[in-house]
């Protein structure tokens, strides 16, 4: 099943249901892909809108208007398909673990239950980063938006971590599990950076859209 085609109530049904799948992976996976999108929309404003949009975005130090945020706007798409495929993964995961039919678990299954969460985290900072650029930078009308998208991003990564911590500290292979746990200990810290810088205060959001 793609994610891609599933309408949204009927996705929170699955998730509010007897079912094991889908389960906490795959809706920060889902939420961080949100993040995304909106963070990409607030590109596409930000580049329709050239006129309103401060005189040191469109004139870069390259003297290229507009490319900076094509670029941003690109990179965020990829990360929105990437983390939905991550979630559909994860909920693939949990059926194989979990399921009716599932066995005994195997070695391969429980490493991918802290490295399908820890690819999330990964994705869903490279969407923060993004949306740090993207509220600093971007048209003031959406600045509510980006940052909307920034703080579903960071809960993504926050909540992914936890997971791989947890999953990380079940396995039986404690040199995976140290190498996954110290992973997550960096990404935590640069996401947190990152927060910091962005998410750290309330700013004034005046509307031009």
């Amino acid at each position: 099943m793609s994610y891609d085609d599933v309408r949204i109530g009927a996705f929170l049904d699955d998730v509010a249901s007897e079912r094991v799948a889908p389960a906490g992976g795959t809706v920060v996976a889902v939420t961080g892909a949100m993040g995304a999108a909106l963070c990409e929309m607030a590109c596409i404003h930000t580049m329709s809108a050239r006129d309103a949009v401060d005189q040191t975005v469109r004139n870069g130090a390259d003297g290229e208007a507009e490319r900076p945020f094509e670029a941003i706007r690109g990179d965020l798409a990829r990360r929105r398909r990437e983390l939905l495929a991550l979630a559909e993964q994860d909920a693939t995961l949990v059926d194989e673990l979990f399921g009716s039919d599932a066995g005994e678990p195997t070695d391969r299954l429980e490493k991918r239950a802290a490295g399908i969460p820890l690819a999330t985290a990964e994705s869903s900072l490279a969407v923060l980063n993004a949306a740090a650029v993207v509220v600093e930078r971007g048209r003031s009308g959406v600045a509510a938006d980006a940052r909307a998208g920034a703080y579903l991003a960071d809960a993504a990564v926050q909540a992914s971590l936890s997971t791989v911590r947890v999953n990380a500290a079940a396995l039986s292979d404690r040199s995976f599990a140290e190498t996954m746990a110290a992973r997550a200990d960096a990404l935590s810290a640069s996401a947190a950076d990152v927060r910091s810088e962005v998410l750290g205060s309330d700013h004034s959001v005046r509307s031009d859209r």
